[in-house]
This record gives C-alpha cells, structure tokens and sequence, in this order.
C-alpha cells in the first residue's frame, strides 16, 4: 500500500509596505505646494503691475521686449516631454524584467535632465536682466531657481535608483523605487509646463 504523500502548506507571501512610493508621493506634494506658492505670487504681483499700468497709476514694463525668448524656452519644454518619455520607458523595462533597457532609459533620463539644467542656465546668462534692479528679474530668477533645485533633486534620486537597480535590488516584483523616482520626475515636467507658460508664453 502506497503511503500519503505529506505536503506542508505554502505560506502567503508577505504583504510589501510601499513605504518609498508613499514617501515620494508626500515629498513630491510638498514641492508641488512650494512651487505653487511661488507661481501664486509670482501672477498675483504681476496682475497687480498690469492694473497699475492700464489704469496710469504707475507700474512698470515687465520684462524688456525680447530678454525672453520663446526658442530656448519651448527647446526645454520639449526636453523634459522625452525625459518623461523615457521615464516611462523605464517603468516599463522594471515591470518586463529588463535590466538592460531599463539602464539605458534611467541613463536617458538622467540626461535629458542634466540637459535642460543646462539650457536653463544658458537662458538665465542670456537674459541679460540684472537680479537686483527690478522685481520682475527677481521673480524670474527665483521661478527658475527652484525649479533648477527640483530638477536637480530628482537627478539625484534617480542616480541613486540607478546604482540600487546595478546592484539587483528592483524587479517585476520590486519595482517601488523606480516608481518613486518617476512619480517625483513627472512632477517636475509639469512644473516646467506651468514655467513655460508663465515665463515664455504670457511673459
């Protein structure tokens, strides 16, 4: 007579607290209400020049015609579209358990936004505004200022997810950290829409 087979049951895998994600989501709203409040002042001292100006009560012009372009502000606009593409390219390659696309997209990412640090401070010596001579420049410099901190910010998360995925450390089943990283780099694409559109477009 065959013995019974004995099998000893499979234990559930353990629940993964998400703790980076939530932590990125709580930092990343933290910046977003931050750059928020600078974007608030920013409209309202200008809305506040305009009426001055429109009703001759006094005011001044806000920015000298052409110390902003429209060329470099939308080239950096188009910038950070592919390093959000890329981003997502990366998501993407940790969900497949593709380590070697997804090296390449953090790489892409990371440069993509080193580049647009890079024409932002190429924008910032052209403009030939001097900081200390009007409240606009001031305002100017202090928009592109933080955004240059986030950006730089999220570079250095996203270097940091790409030494943690060299060393094996994220998956299809541990994908958190790039998570984190992408939800903090997309906000600041839309930070840099919300500055395009302020600074380049309505001027």
């Amino acid at each position: 007579m065959a013995s019974a087979e004995v099998f000893a049951p499979v234990a559930a895998e353990e629940r993964r607290h998400r703790t980076v994600v939530i932590g990125a989501v709580l930092a990343t709203a933290t910046a977003v209400m931050f750059f928020a409040g600078l974007v608030g002042i920013y409209v309202s001292i200008r809305q506040n020049n305009e009426f001055l100006v429109e009703n001759g009560l006094g005011g001044t012009l806000w920015f000298p015609e052409g110390a902003v372009q429209i060329a470099p502000g939308t080239m950096m606009l188009f910038t950070t579209w592919i390093g959000a593409a890329t981003m997502t390219w990366a998501i993407q390659a940790v969900q497949n358990d593709d380590r070697r696309h997804l090296y390449v997209a953090i790489g892409l990412t990371i440069l993509m936004g080193a580049a647009v640090i890079n024409q932002m401070v190429f924008a910032i010596g052209d403009f030939g505004l001097p900081v200390d001579r009007s409240v606009p420049a001031l305002l100017l410099y202090t928009l592109y200022g933080a955004f240059i901190a986030f950006q730089g910010s999220a570079i250095a998360f996203l270097v940091l997810i790409l030494f943690r995925v060299l060393g094996g450390q994220y998956d299809s089943r541990n994908a958190d950290g790039v998570q984190a990283a992408a939800i903090y780099w997309y906000a600041t694409v839309i930070m840099y829409a919300v500055v395009w559109y302020l600074l380049t477009i309505t001027k």
